[in-house]
């Protein structure tokens, strides 16, 4: 046992704090008495003992938590605590569960499209090469005499596939860094020292900053490697998203203090991470079908964000159904901001 027996017979003290025990905890310290001195297998069984402890609770707060992160969240912060899974323990499980998900799943949370890819370059024709070609003379001569979009890089062809077998960047390359893609990153090209210099001067043609040709050419270059270190990060925005939300609420309702919002963040949380990983699936089984449900569950996924936003205030602050909407726009402008922050810290981050 985890006390100290007394030999005289006494009543056991804990090995803790040395106070008299009555029953399987310490009623001071709240240490249990069970020896730890232990075969190595049992802590195994500690944690899982551990989970189930609270899993009663977590498939109650599950149920609770799909009737209204608001009305959860007021339970909670009212006092009734020992009913509910806290919410940061909830958040934590969910997130892990989210990333672990994706992760299995193929999804990158930031992802580069390099198009035509690897596969194609290598399987293409003498006509595809000639289409290529005969693509960017049209978008030169349209152009002209100013710069065409598509002259930084080699011209489709031999010069794509180095000696070793490496891509090299055409002109005719299609680029993007989107959010939540399916499947493997793109091969990754070589850009030379001219090539380099020919996209800088383009962003800045445009009246960008050197980071945004930075950003681009660290992510043709490496793709793979762009996409881990900014998926990495993709946690912690996450974390910035719950503090954004708490701190919009907190401006709109002054009189409630720090921590009950962010007891609904983190609940409300909780539960669009679900819904999101949801409209995933939803459009990657969709995609097959047709590629005009794309907008459709565009729509779907910003209606949804707005309806629980607005039910949340509603159960969490007892707002009326017309103060919450009047408050909709502010919060969903708000937090549409900290989302768009949160995507372009993450596209920066691999370059810091």
């Amino acid at each position: 046992m985890g006390s100290q027996d007394d030999l005289s017979g006494s009543a056991p003290r804990c090995a803790n704090c040395g106070a008299a025990l009555e029953g399987p905890f310490c009623g001071q310290c709240g240490q249990s008495i069970e020896e730890i001195r232990r075969p190595a297998w049992a802590l195994i069984t500690d944690f899982t003992g551990d989970v189930f402890v609270w899993d009663g609770r977590f498939l109650s707060t599950l149920r609770a938590l799909l009737r209204g992160p608001g009305r959860l969240a007021r339970s909670y912060a009212d006092g009734q605590r020992a009913r509910w899974t806290p919410p940061i323990r909830l958040y934590l499980l969910v997130s892990l569960a989210f990333f672990a998900a994706m992760s299995v799943a193929g999804v990158r949370p930031i992802a580069v499209y390099l198009s035509p890819d690897g596969e194609t370059i290598r399987s293409q024709s003498a006509g595809d090469i000639a289409a290529r070609r005969a693509n960017i003379a049209a978008y030169a001569e349209l152009y002209a005499p100013g710069r065409a979009p598509m002259s930084c890089g080699v011209l489709p062809g031999p010069d794509e596939i180095t000696a070793d077998g490496r891509l090299v960047f055409a002109r005719d390359t299609d680029i993007a860094i989107t959010p939540m893609l399916w499947g493997q990153a793109p091969e990754a090209r070589v850009i030379d020292g001219a090539t380099q210099a020919c996209m800088e001067e383009d962003i800045r043609a445009v009246g960008l900053h050197d980071a945004f040709a930075q950003l681009l050419i660290t992510a043709i270059r490496d793709p793979a490697g762009f996409e881990a270190r900014a998926s990495a990060a993709a946690a912690q925005a996450l974390v910035l998203m719950v503090v954004a939300l708490a701190l919009l609420n907190l401006l709109l309702h002054p009189r409630r203090t720090l921590i009950e919002h962010v007891i609904l963040s983190l609940y409300f949380h909780a539960l669009l991470l679900p819904g999101y990983a949801g409209m995933l699936l939803i459009g990657y089984l969709a995609a097959g079908i047709s590629a005009a449900i794309s907008l459709p569950l565009a729509v779907a996924a910003i209606i949804a964000v707005a309806g629980l936003i607005w039910i949340s205030d509603r159960q969490f602050y007892g707002s009326s159904w017309y103060g919450a909407l009047l408050r909709l726009p502010i919060q969903l402008a708000g937090y549409s901001a900290a989302i768009t922050a949160a995507i372009f810290a993450l596209m920066f981050l691999p370059l810091l």
